[in-house]
């Protein structure tokens, strides 16, 4: 009797296993209908309803969920069915669109996905499952062998979805889903790299412009990181990540992580140089920001941004302030250096500018407020221990008069650039006044007083 049992049970779960692998057959039997009609022009969709049915089934039963044949069912069905749904998109804008390659790109910015991406799922499941019988049939299509119906339809359907993800893609693009662009650009990458497995910087690329398009902090990260995971990233791909973590959502360590790994792999880039110079600012390590002004200026002599920076560090250096109240500190015993840097390369990149006004102004009113505030400091300097007072007031006076009238050109240089800048105003007005120029001080006392 338990002879007789044991055999029962065994001969219920064979039935059972068979039952499964029917479940496999028939969606290869109601994909296969579908295709027929498919052919004959006159698409029957039950069909392919079936076949999804089916292959659902098998994937939930131990017996075929792991077999490669069922995920290539599968995603032969889902693709199929992304592309009925595709056709009919189409269709819909047959009476407003004439030309057949515009009406197939709008087609492909509006179908849904979900298919697509479940057939791409498929595809990928295959490559970590069974890479074997994935490698099998990419080698046989590459050197001309021979394969079964099953085999060549499949491998056919894997090379059709690698160019459809890119015309999805730029489909997405035209519509502006710039979002959904960049998620196509970098699965037409991925499927590139399982059938080919190439690097495909091209799309990987396109992927981060469409997450930058689409101002997706968080897809360009994702997508700027893949390249320089997948060993193909530029230094733009670091400067993109550092610039969102930094700007967007102000995480400075993880930004100055990602900086430093950049300069790593990319030390001569000019981008994440000056962005770590930005960092050492910021944090007022001014030497440090320097010595990366003066590297950057060794690769691009002629940079008169580059200049302006160094103009200002030095600037900084020679009239230090109190961080918590900004009153100025003592100068330095090195003052007469450092002032002669800055002018020097507020100079440069004055002179370096050329046409471009707006790389202009900075340098021409910092080395004016530089001149006007020196002579501040020199007029209102107090005066200890001195035995001829009357004198060295007088030297006092006409040194700061001296200063002031050194920052009167540059502040007119720069307000001609910006004439309604009322801080250049207001500071050239009380210029005028102290160095007897009442006329024009009146003049610009006038102006001011209409823009109220």
């Amino acid at each position: 009797m338990k002879k007789l049992i044991c055999f029962v049970a065994a001969t219920l779960i064979a039935n059972g296993n068979f039952a499964q692998k029917g479940k496999v057959q028939a969606a290869w039997r109601a994909l296969s209908d579908y295709e027929s009609t498919l052919a004959e022009g006159a698409p029957n969709i039950s069909y392919l309803t079936k076949a999804k049915d089916a292959i659902d089934l098998a994937l939930t039963n131990e017996a075929t969920k792991n077999q490669p044949k069922t995920h290539a069912y599968k995603m032969r069905i889902s693709y199929a069915q992304f592309q009925y749904n595709l056709a009919q998109e189409e269709k819909k804008s047959e009476p407003s669109i004439a030309d057949k390659n515009e009406r197939l790109l709008t087609a492909y910015g509006n179908v849904s996905l979900a298919d697509f991406e479940t057939a791409a799922a498929a595809l990928d499941t295959i490559k970590t499952i069974h890479p074997k019988y994935l490698d099998k049939i990419m080698a046989s299509i590459s050197q001309s062998s021979a394969l079964d119906e099953d085999e060549l339809k499949f491998a056919l359907a894997a090379q059709n979805m690698r160019i459809e993800a890119g015309s999805i893609a730029s489909g997405k693009y035209k519509a502006k889903k710039y979002d959904e662009a960049a998620d196509y650009f970098y699965k037409t990458a991925v499927i590139n790299s399982i059938l080919y497995k190439t690097k495909d910087t091209a799309n990987f690329y396109n992927a981060c412009i469409s997450a930058a398009k689409a101002q997706n902090n968080d897809k360009i990260i994702e997508y700027n990181q893949k390249m320089i995971d997948a060993k193909i990233g530029t230094a733009s791909n670091y400067d993109a990540i550092y610039n969102v973590y930094y700007t967007e959502k102000k995480d400075t360590v993880s930004a100055e992580n990602i900086l430093q790994q950049g300069r790593t792999a990319f030390p001569a880039d000019a981008n994440l140089l000056i962005s770590e110079t930005n960092i050492f600012l910021a944090k007022g390590r001014q030497e440090e920001a320097l010595n990366n002004l003066k590297l950057s200026l060794e690769k691009d002599p002629n940079n008169s941004f580059y200049y302006f920076m160094s103009g200002n560090i030095y600037d900084n250096l020679a009239n230090p302030k109190d961080k918590s109240t900004n009153k100025d500190l003592e100068k330095p015993a090195n003052f007469d250096e450092l002032f002669k840097n800055a002018e020097t390369n507020y100079l440069k990149a004055i002179e370096l500018s050329g046409e471009n006004q707006e790389h202009k102004y900075n340098p021409l009113f910092n080395l004016g407020a530089m001149y006007n505030n020196y002579g501040g400091y020199v007029e209102n300097k107090k005066i200890e221990k001195i035995t001829d007072r009357v004198k060295y007031q007088k030297e006092n006076d006409a040194k700061s008069q001296e200063f002031y009238k050194k920052a009167i050109p540059y502040l007119e240089q720069a307000l001609a650039i910006k004439a309604d800048d009322k801080p250049t105003m207001n500071a050239l007005r009380l210029l005028y006044f102290k160095t007897g120029n009442e006329a024009k001080a009146n003049e610009l006392n006038n102006k001011i007083k209409m823009m109220k």
